[in-house]
């Protein structure tokens, strides 16, 4: 392994092998594999609706669409639009970064306001709870119930009486969460960190709870940790409270803590960068599971085991919900709950299903010889990428080739920012050697089937 720091490493790497992962898991063309409502009567008379009154909605925010949240949501909202023949107006406010704009994006978003109205549009899908740091929760309420009668529809946290919503089950997350943990793993000594930032956390951490005493757990406050905020000084303040509370030692299981649940991607990858520094492996002295399936923790030192919010799923049931307000303006609101769902990586102890298909394959027909070099391994790359991200031009395919074949020559490969990958790959080809010299299936006998390495002794035992 060879030291440096981590802003040395590629990001196009980084961002490649997001994408690739992400594209296993569903996430990207997400309208071809969606499980909704395609095909259906509901459907049709959607579609036949938006197409005869010629509709137009809009969607309304103040968010930063530099990160995948606000992106996975227009896309979303902008493909059930194309599905459904809707005409589309993005009316949302941007945050913007650069120093020389101004950053009071109220007055602009406010300025909007009277076009947000018939017969300029017929709809509007919200995401109200993005006003809540610049307003206090009470006149956001106010601000969209002025908008009325105006159909709406709303994808964030906040309650607008009247106005339904698409919400996630936080209920159902928590228990994914915590029935794996304990079903699989066997773990029973389980604390919570979060921050105190807004009310997706605070619910997390209610539900935590919640489901530890669900499942028979021993849970107390003593055992949650709320940073003030998402900054990694906030973070490793907490795991420093956490490690001394818990008595945890550099390279050492702990009697005391089995493992950690986070309520965000971020605060998970901080957490696991934190406790490296103090000697603490993830997953092998203590387990760490993550919340929204976010870049962070999927580039984190560890791979993080979190649950997907299915953002896009979301954007486009809003867009569903919409128009069915539009079309029976006196039914009753109803909110609509998407369930979510588990991505299990390497964190809590699993490994990634496709690194275990990976060791199963045979790929002897595929690689190419040693001598031929990259440019052999580039023509064969090169239509497999084609096929995985057809929108993407022929420079880029051909950037994230440039950029994955320069960090496969490096002399001391892998880099930094790539030992959690190749340390993964190893103690899974290790984990297969030992099963093949006592003639075991590769196929471990826990309800993860091949994802997960057995648990043979519970932690303290």
């Amino acid at each position: 392994m060879v030291n440096g720091d981590f802003q040395s490493v590629n990001k196009r790497y980084d961002y490649f092998r997001y994408r690739i992962l992400r594209f296993k898991e569903g996430a990207f063309f997400p309208h071809l594999c969606y499980t909704g409502s395609y095909m259906t009567d509901a459907t049709a008379r959607r579609r036949r609706f938006a197409r005869k009154n010629n509709l137009t909605i809009g969607f309304t925010a103040i968010a930063d669409f530099s990160s995948f949240i606000g992106q996975e949501y227009l896309a979303g909202i902008m493909q059930a639009a194309a599905d459904y023949g809707i005409h589309f107006i993005n009316m949302a406010s941007a945050v913007r970064h650069s120093i020389f704009l101004d950053t009071d994006f109220l007055p602009q978003y406010l300025a909007k306001l009277p076009f947000m109205k018939k017969p300029l549009i017929d709809g509007l899908v919200t995401w109200a709870s993005t006003l809540c740091d610049v307003m206090p929760n009470d006149e956001v309420q106010k601000l969209f119930s002025s908008l009325k009668p105006l159909p709406m529809v709303d994808i964030g946290y906040l309650d607008i009486p009247g106005i339904p919503s698409i919400r996630i089950d936080n209920t159902y997350s928590m228990q994914l969460l915590i029935q794996h943990l304990k079903k699989v793993h066997g773990f029973s000594r389980i604390a919570f960190m979060g921050a105190k930032l807004s009310v997706p956390h605070e619910r997390r951490r209610q539900n935590f709870l919640a489901e530890m005493k669900k499942q028979h757990l021993s849970c107390s406050e003593g055992d949650i940790f709320m940073a003030d905020s998402l900054d990694e000084k906030d973070i490793e303040s907490q795991a420093e409270l956490l490690v001394a509370h818990y008595g945890l030692k550099a390279h050492e299981k702990s009697r005391n803590l089995d493992a950690i649940v986070t309520s965000s991607d971020i605060i998970a990858s901080a957490l696991i960068s934190a406790l490296e520094k103090r000697h603490i492996s993830v997953p092998d002295d203590l387990a760490v599971t993550g919340f929204n399936n976010q870049l962070k923790g999927i580039t984190a030192p560890c791979p993080v085991t979190t649950i997907n919010l299915s953002y896009f799923n979301r954007g486009y049931e809003a867009v569903e919900l919409l128009l069915d307000r539009i079309q029976h303006p006196e039914a009753v609101a109803l909110n609509r709950t998407v369930k979510t769902e588990l991505i299990v990586r390497q964190s809590c102890g699993c490994f990634e299903e496709n690194i275990v298909h990976a060791l199963q394959t045979d790929w002897s027909h595929f690689l190419p010889p040693k001598e031929n070099g990259p440019e052999e391994i580039r023509i064969r790359l090169f239509p497999a990428l084609q096929a995985i991200f057809p929108q993407e031009r022929k420079e880029q395919i051909d950037s994230l080739i440039s950029a994955v074949t320069a960090d496969l020559q490096e002399e001391n490969a892998p880099p930094l920012k790539l030992q959690p990958f190749w340390s993964g790959s190893a103690r899974c080809i290790r984990l297969a050697e030992s099963m093949i010299m006592k003639k075991k299936s590769l196929f471990l006998e826990t309800s993860c089937s091949p994802l997960c390495r057995k648990t043979q002794k519970r932690r303290g035992a």
